[in-house]
């Protein structure tokens, strides 16, 4: 009951009385004839629906009977929006007015003739605590009768008796003898001038009010009850199949205080004693503001203020729901008390039950005897029981006293005091652990703490456990201001057990706008060791790459340009140590429609490159010893002359890098060197169409040669001594044979003459969807490759007038099905050097499926020949498989298994993998030098509250499809 208010709810007769007009129309439709309304100031706001009153008027016989003057329906009239919260006022209306059956002997043209009433008993005895239905001191004659078996059993209560009955109902709850009987009652309505009545089981609304009553659990309501609904067959998108849907319900928009805001009753009939407690039966409905409650039997007590419903009580506001057999509410302060209640969050999916549910006027919740979960209606797979829970949508936070969580029906876990979230807001406590196990660490058990400190900053403090190895603690803080986000990442493990040594980690993020236009950045980690992320994993975000970075970069951003202050160093771990820049400073510009037809971009740079020479993956030679700066500038003019049938990109660049290089090996490689070319190009294009038809509809297709000319004249000085510090060749596909340089970076450029042919052809269907693409392409060179080569040459030249064939393909079966190869074909002898081909299949978040494999032995004899196998596939609507398979086929050595099985509830989860993998794989390619570790991982996700264990070994199905189901909700 939604109440905080300041004026008392009171409803005197003449309100019943307007209410009461209601009863007979109220089986015909949904029109009532009064409607009346509680103001802030205590009055009642009453209209009347005049067309309906007409109506009524003419379905009554044209000389009704009258038992009153007509002046008392004029008085009553006066009285319907008096001053209600007056005393006087309300002892004003004549006391003697029979206004309930004046009513009804008016409305009905003929007495009913479908049921023949017994007489009455020679000796009526009225119980002494019924209730009578019509409160009237008229001296007309009533009956009280109720259905026994095949006979009636009826009393006559005189008019003083059932004003004296009326005026001695108890507040607590005390019900009439007729409710407790439980007998069979009649449900009769007016139809057509005559009665249609059907028999109906006896209830006791208030029993559970009863002092020393015992309430059992209550059973679940009907799924529909919950605002509970089932998907149509073949739409659940996930395990669940339903979900909630609120109704539409009209929120009454208004800004003053609760306490300030009118209260809309509506009511089929009622009946009050003068000060005393109002009755009200059928379709009562309560609002204030965004809050209903409904029932079918109310009453209500002036002089406590304190109103009590029972009869499928429903109370509804946004996102909530609670369902009770009786809602008692204190109308002054607001609170609420359902009895034998459950309860629905449709937003967060949570449902719950309890003997006895609490709605405070500040809207706390407080459930006795009571349970929550986020499972559908129907099953309570888990849940979290509990002496008493309060939910508390201010803190975002619930607390449960004497709380067990059940699985299944069976308690797991006790604690005396628990607390939890019940939204996304952050909240000090613990988080759900994670626990593995593997053949070289043991079992590894994680339990993080977090610590919400202020509104832009916290920590979490995670103590991990590793049985082979020690206590490992790892931490990260966050902190955010109007300017950055900030990320502290560190890890400590002392004296670990079987590196015997200390273990730690370091890492630090960074991103802010100091000033308008300028962005700083810094990316920074560091760990112990170089086998930490092999030997240890961790769950902080930081990069876990052979080379980790330690960034710090400055970018001032303009219309046309941006200038960069980047300084990057690296640890290495695994690999060749790279060099360094420490500094580079970058400028990038463009400016275009000069002249209304040439486009103008450049790029200035100064680089310092070192390299960390005293690690042990420095590489070998005296000429990788060599550091220095760099200096290095391109501007380049371009045009494009497009259609759709073809196009025209004439260019011309400068390309200029000077150095300054140091070798404390080789004093030769020291001094000034430099490389300056001139590169043109002209690349073109064009686009042939014809349409054609299949079975399956109209398709296009497309022929596309393209002719790239390149000439790069190339000047440098002694050549050989020039390090590439960031250069590296770029691989032989069909688009890199396009490429205007050939390599990355800006340290080389390859000295050309050629003519790139390439001619692909391409299928498209008639919504304009790529279906298939075939190319082939090929460079032809008109002179030596003297500095370095291009895609496919050696590093430093070529003298081959030719390139071989890079072929592509992309066929798209379907939307989800999908294959694609690229490779390179001998041109000479056209024997395949390298092919790579992968199959792909994901028709949704749900199933995927896809093999890869890599050949370039034929290339390189030190090459791969690799086979990469994955699924994910549902066996049915709950379980799922998932598995991955990597074979090294020329060393005849397994990288990777992994099987796993998932099953999946609409309010649950585990996952069981198991997996066997490569930790230290042999460079010299002997299969019996690879090491490998086994685990198996078991994982339990629990919708609402979070997973417990490691789904380590499943996270490549999220690295394929970018998508976590359990962040998303997909259950």
């Amino acid at each position: 009951m939604p109440f905080n208010t300041r004026a008392a709810f009171k409803l005197t007769l003449a309100v019943a009385a307007a209410i009461s007009a209601q009863t007979l129309h109220a089986a015909e439709g949904p029109e009532r004839l009064w409607s009346c309304n509680l103001t802030p100031t205590g009055e009642w706001d009453c209209e009347v629906n005049n067309t309906l009153m007409q109506q009524t008027d003419t379905v009554a016989e044209p000389a009704p009977v009258q038992t009153q003057p007509p002046a008392a329906a004029s008085r009553r009239q006066t009285t319907d929006t008096a001053d209600t919260s007056s005393t006087p006022a309300a002892q004003s209306i004549d006391s003697t007015a029979p206004v309930a059956t004046e009513i009804i002997s008016t409305a009905i043209s003929t007495p009913p003739t479908t049921i023949n009433w017994p007489p009455p008993p020679a000796n009526p005895q009225t119980p002494p605590t019924a209730v009578p239905s019509v409160v009237s001191t008229a001296p007309q004659t009533e009956w009280d009768c109720v259905a026994s078996g095949d006979s009636w059993d009826c009393n006559q209560p005189t008019s003083q008796q059932a004003t004296s009955a009326a005026r001695a109902m108890p507040v607590s709850g005390q019900v009439s003898a007729r409710a407790n009987t439980g007998k069979p009652e009649w449900n009769c309505a007016a139809s057509d001038g005559e009665w249609a009545c059907k028999e109906v089981p006896g209830s006791t609304p208030a029993a559970a009010a009863v002092a020393g009553s015992s309430i059992q659990p209550v059973t679940p309501a009907s799924a529909a009850a919950l605002d509970w609904y089932a998907y149509a067959p073949g739409e659940a998108p996930g395990a669940c199949y339903g979900r909630y849907i609120e109704p539409e319900f009209t929120f009454l928009d208004d800004d003053r205080p609760l306490d300030q805001q009118p209260v809309y009753v509506n009511a089929l009939t009622s009946s009050t004693e003068i000060g005393g407690v109002t009755q009200m039966e059928g379709g009562i409905q309560v609002q204030r503001g965004g809050r209903l409650i409904t029932s079918t039997r109310g009453e209500y007590d002036q002089n406590t203020s304190t109103a009590r419903l029972f009869g499928q009580v429903r109370y509804r506001e946004q996102g909530l729901l609670l369902l009770g057999d009786q809602a008692d509410s204190n109308m002054l302060s607001g609170d609420t008390r359902f009895s034998n209640a459950q309860y629905v969050l449709h937003q967060e999916h949570m449902r719950g039950q309890a003997q006895q549910i609490t709605r405070y006027g500040d809207r706390r919740i407080r459930l006795d005897e009571g349970a929550i979960t986020y499972c559908e209606p129907g099953s309570n797979a888990w849940q979290i029981a509990a002496g008493s829970i309060e939910l508390n949508p201010e803190t975002g936070r619930g607390v449960a006293r004497n709380a067990t969580l059940d699985i299944a029906g069976i308690p797991i876990l006790y604690t005396p005091y628990m607390s939890f979230p019940i939204d996304d807001r952050r909240q000090s406590g613990f988080l759900y652990p994670s626990i593995s196990y593997s053949v070289s660490d043991g079992v590894d058990l994680s339990i993080p703490y977090y610590f919400n400190l202020a509104a832009n900053f916290d920590d979490t403090l995670t103590l991990r456990h590793i049985g082979e190895r020690g206590l490992l603690l790892e931490n990260e803080f966050r902190y955010m201001d109007r300017w950055s986000h900030n990320s502290l990442n560190t890890a400590w493990l002392g004296s670990d057990s079987r590196y015997e040594d200390d273990r730690w980690l370091l890492g630090f993020e960074h991103i802010g706008t100091p000033l308008d236009n300028l962005h700083s950045r810094i990316d920074f980690t560091r760990v112990s060791d170089d086998d930490y992320f092999e030997d240890l994993g961790t769950g902080l975000e930081v990069q876990r790459d052979d080379h980790l970075d330690q960034l710090f970069e400055l970018r001032y951003l303009q219309p046309g340009w941006n200038l960069t202050l980047r300084t990057q160093g690296y640890q290495t771990i695994g690999g060749t140590t790279p060099y360094e820049k420490v500094p580079q400073l970058l400028l990038n510009g463009y400016q275009n429609n000069l002249a209304g037809v040439f486009n103008l971009n450049y790029q200035a740079e100064y680089t310092r490159f070192e390299r960390d020479l005293d690690s042990v993956y420095a590489p070998a030679g005296t000429a990788a010893a060599t550091i220095g700066d760099r200096v290095h500038v391109r501007p380049r003019i371009s045009a494009a002359f497009e259609n759709t049938w073809g196009y025209l990109r004439p260019a011309a660049t400068l390309w200029h890098s000077e150095y300054d290089l140091e070798n404390d090996k080789d004093a030769a490689r020291n001094g000034s060197r430099s490389i300056s070319a001139g590169i043109f190009s002209m690349d073109s294009g064009l686009v042939l169409e014809r349409p054609f038809q299949l079975a399956d509809g109209n398709y296009t297709q497309t022929l596309e040669p393209r002719l790239l000319l390149l000439h790069a004249d190339v000047d440098a000085d002694e050549q050989n001594d020039i390090p590439a510090f960031d250069s590296s060749q770029l691989s032989f596909t069909y688009y890199n044979l396009f490429n205007e340089t050939g390599w990355s970076g800006n340290d080389r450029v390859a000295d050309t003459q050629q003519a790139t042919i390439g001619l692909s052809s391409a299928v498209y269907s008639e919504q304009g969807i790529e279906k298939l693409r075939l190319g082939a392409a090929q460079a032809y060179y008109f002179a030596d490759r003297e500095y370095a080569g291009r895609p496919g040459d050696l590093r430093n030249g070529s003298t081959e007038s030719a390139s071989n064939l890079a072929t592509l393909a992309n066929w798209n079966f379907t939307r989800n099905l999908r294959l694609t190869h690229n490779g390179e074909i001998e041109r000479d002898t056209y024997e395949l050097l390298e092919h790579n081909y992968k199959l792909s299949y994901l028709p949704d978040n749900k199933r995927l499926l896809y093999v890869s494999y890599r050949d370039n032995i034929e290339k390189d004899p030190n090459g791969n020949q690799q086979l990469d196998m994955a699924f994910r596939w549902p066996l049915n609507h709950s379980w799922t498989g998932y598995g991955r398979w990597q074979q090294d086929l020329e060393n005849n050595e397994n990288l990777e298994t992994l099987l796993g099985v998932e099953y999946a509830s609409c309010c649950w989860k585990v996952r069981l993998t198991g997996r066997s993998w490569v930790v230290d794989p042999d460079t010299a390619g002997n299969a019996e030098e690879f090491e490998t570790d086994n685990g198996i991982f078991l994982q339990f996700v629990l919708r609402g509250l979070g997973a417990f264990g490691q789904g380590e070994g499943r996270e490549f199905l999220e690295d394929i499809t970018g998508y976590n189901e359990d962040e998303n909700g997909a259950f």
